[in-house]
């Protein structure tokens, strides 16, 4: 008998992001989009700067989706093309300073993320990685994390290393 895997959707990605940022101090003007709706999916301005959160969530293949892994293969691909089209290059490297952007996944995505996404993109992109797990616990990974983590992998084998991190039973 095959193992039912625990489907982690969109809605809850998002949710558990916004509750990371408002603990991690982006409070208020948060503008989180419902699915039917076009643009970024979660939008934050800082209170006391200037400075905005895009981020593109997506959430688990469906439990009657055949190959999973090919699913969430397109819906990293997607949500890298989504967030690439919502950058802005008004001003002075803008992009850079201004705005901070990122992908929200399941947990379940990973591996496979952390593999495929490089470095030092996010780096040029001010681009940085959420994965959220079953309870709402949600892991922020930078460039420099990511370049870390694929070192340690690499050299010694598996390590997980922590930015940031918002654990649902604290909130």
């Amino acid at each position: 008998m095959a193992k039912e895997r625990k489907i982690i959707t969109e809605d809850f990605v998002q949710s558990s992001v916004i509750r990371h940022l408002k603990v991690n101090g982006w409070s208020t003007s948060l503008q989180s989009a419902e699915l039917w709706e076009q643009g970024v999916d979660i939008r934050v301005r800082n209170d006391r700067f200037s400075r905005y959160w895009l981020i593109e969530a997506k959430g688990d293949p469906s439990a009657t989706v055949k190959s999973p892994s090919g699913s969430q293969s397109s819906s990293f691909n997607s949500a890298v093309g989504q967030i690439l089209t919502r950058m802005h290059s008004k001003g002075a490297r803008g992009y850079k300073y201004r705005y901070k952007y990122g992908i929200a996944f399941p947990v379940s995505f990973r591996k496979m993320v952390m593999r495929k996404m490089p470095f030092d993109v996010m780096d040029k992109l001010n681009l940085y990685l959420f994965f959220v797990d079953g309870i709402g616990n949600v892991e922020e990974i930078k460039w420099n994390q990511l370049k870390k983590e694929g070192q340690l992998q690499n050299n010694h084998g598996p390590h997980h290393t922590r930015i940031r991190r918002t654990v649902a039973q604290d909130i």
